[in-house]
């Protein structure tokens, strides 16, 4: 199987976008489509279940459609970056797994729309290595973590990933580091300025300040199956990054540049999977998994016990997400 997806042909594709469909059509199947649920206080997110109306099944198809082309998205990517060999697949068919391991995943649509923004802030950063004027990368990674944040509010703090990450790449001008926080400021600024022109009051500060003050580790609940979920998803990640940087000496200085800073980003999203509760809606930690075992996923030579490895995970993922059909919830 491993092999099968180290090439990125339609063969692959098919079989990526039919995954998608398997482990996607239990949303559809299990929810009422009458009446969106109550959103999040966030700006944009707002303006977008607004856009849709009072119908769920809109912002469904929307929010699934928008997944497969961040799995397309994310695969050419990590190609690009030579985070995993070209012209594989591996990358997307990693992400699909890991991003749907738990029902809840396809259910919690505001970190999934925020999902194209963090992709693209994460994929500016990775371009700023030996750039002489990388000001407008920075300004624009500051800004799409701004969006991102819009719709999913723990998104902000990829804000302090931006700055480890230029220290990280050896930035040492101070202005530099101001830039990436004025592009995070801008958007809100405009908001800010066009809700008071229209005279709408907002009560996104209220919600902002409310989410940073209500962290807690002592709020979290977790079913056993989400606690499985977490701990075979962190185990695979650790065995990833150990497999990782033990070929690391092997690479250009570019990519061990952004090998490093997605390490950096993968323990920020670790804090991440709690900064929002229910603790499997914080995605990025899942996100960050499809980086690290896609990567690894590349450096294996001997599949066989990889591939068996692997179809046993799919075929949980898949059970998982219709084992609630039938009234199981574990």
């Amino acid at each position: 199987m491993l092999k099968f997806f180290k090439h990125s042909y339609m063969a692959q594709l098919v079989v990526i976008v039919l995954l998608i469909a398997v482990l996607w059509a239990p949303v559809f199947i299990g929810q009422p489509f009458d009446v969106v649920e109550e959103s999040p206080i966030t700006p944009l997110y707002n303006i977008l279940t607004g856009m849709l109306g009072s119908s769920n099944i809109a912002i469904t198809i929307l929010v699934m459609v928008l997944f497969a082309a961040c799995v397309l998205f994310f695969n050419a990517m990590m190609s690009v970056d030579n985070m995993v060999t070209h012209n594989s697949s591996i990358a997307a068919f990693v992400m699909v797994l890991c991003m749907c391991c738990a029902p809840i995943h396809n259910e919690y649509y505001p970190f999934l729309v925020s999902l194209p923004f963090i992709m693209i802030a994460q994929q500016t950063i990775f371009l700023i290595y030996g750039l002489e004027k990388p000001e407008l990368y920075l300004f624009r990674a500051g800004f799409f973590v701004a969006l991102g944040s819009m719709f999913y509010f723990p998104a902000t703090l990829l804000i302090f990933w931006v700055l480890l990450a230029l220290a990280v790449h050896g930035v040492r001008e101070f202005r530099l580091y101001l830039i990436p926080v004025v592009g995070l400021l801008v958007p809100y600024i405009i908001l800010a300025s066009i809700s008071y022109i229209v005279g709408v009051p907002t009560n996104y500060i209220d919600y902002y300040t409310h989410a940073v003050t209500s962290f807690s580790l002592k709020k979290i609940s977790l079913t056993t199956m989400e606690i499985t979920v977490l701990a075979t998803v962190f185990a695979l990640s650790v065995l990833s990054i150990i497999k990782i940087w033990s070929q690391n000496a092997d690479n250009t200085m570019d990519v061990r540049k952004r090998k490093s800073v997605t390490l950096l980003l993968f323990m920020l999203s670790i804090f991440m999977l709690f900064t929002q509760q229910p603790v499997m809606c914080n995605g990025m930690f899942f996100l960050m998994a499809s980086v690290m075992i896609s990567m690894a996923l590349c450096c294996v030579k001997r599949t066989k016990l990889v591939d068996i490895v692997i179809i046993v995970i799919m075929v949980a993922v898949i059970a998982n997400q219709y084992l609630p059909l039938f009234g199981v919830i574990l």
